[in-house]
């Protein structure tokens, strides 16, 4: 398999794995949005990740997603300082009804901050 070819494989898992998270597996968003980072250029680290994150999958398909009704509505919010290659931050967020997470989203900070603290803020 040539070198063209396993950068296609790989964009291609990934927007497969990007709709998986997005629809069924919310657990895995932070990962698929770094993924999603390198599909432009993935490097033999990238790949590497990408197996390891696929063997991941095939190992907790058993899980279930559980839902119950509960006290009302928790959220859980954080962000990781400086992250990226370019030094924004990225935060994750999410949301629960009682058991099971009824909305999570995680992304990259469209802004770079000063400090740790900033970027807890500045998540919206």
């Amino acid at each position: 398999m040539g070198k063209q070819d396993k950068a296609q494989l790989f964009h291609h898992l990934v927007a497969k794995l990007l709709y998986s998270s997005e629809r069924c597996r919310q657990d895995i968003q932070t990962a698929v949005a770094f993924l999603c980072t390198r599909v432009q250029s993935p490097d033999r680290d990238d790949y590497k990740k990408l197996a390891k994150f696929m063997k991941y999958l095939h190992n907790t398909r058993h899980i279930m997603l559980t839902m119950e009704a509960g006290n009302g509505p928790k959220w859980w919010v954080d962000s990781s300082y400086a992250v990226h290659p370019d030094m924004r931050s990225h935060s994750g967020i999410f949301m629960t009804l009682g058991k099971g997470t009824a909305y999570a989203a995680s992304n990259k900070q469209k802004l770079n901050t000063k400090s740790s603290t900033e970027a807890e803020l500045g998540h919206r």
